[in-house]
């Protein structure tokens, strides 16, 4: 990928690329988000995200308090479910991040 030069005209694409690669998340990962809003389900979907996967452990935001009670209660069938997903490692923990 050329590297946009001072004063040159660069064009859109290599933006837009370099946008993409930095923001947006591969196939698999996109895959987990959708597959973890359907394990949680569609209530506390709502007010919680997966944010990132790291090794054995995946981050999720929640929004209140409420949400966060209720993902660390049921926190050992959420690590079940998602290990039954094909394509990632064996996650052992769950961090929970407020908004």
């Amino acid at each position: 990928m050329p590297k946009a030069k001072k004063g040159k005209v660069t064009h859109i694409s290599i933006f837009a690329e370099k946008f993409l690669n930095r923001n947006i998340y591969n196939s698999d990962e996109y895959a987990l988000r959708i597959f973890f809003s359907e394990v949680i389900g569609p209530k506390i979907s709502k007010y919680a995200q997966l944010v990132k996967h790291e090794k054995d452990t995946v981050y999720i935001a929640v929004k209140n308090s409420v949400v966060k009670n209720e993902i660390m209660l049921t926190r050992r069938k959420i690590i079940k479910l998602l290990n039954e997903f094909p394509g990632i490692g064996k996650i052992n923990e769950i961090k929970i991040v407020q908004n």
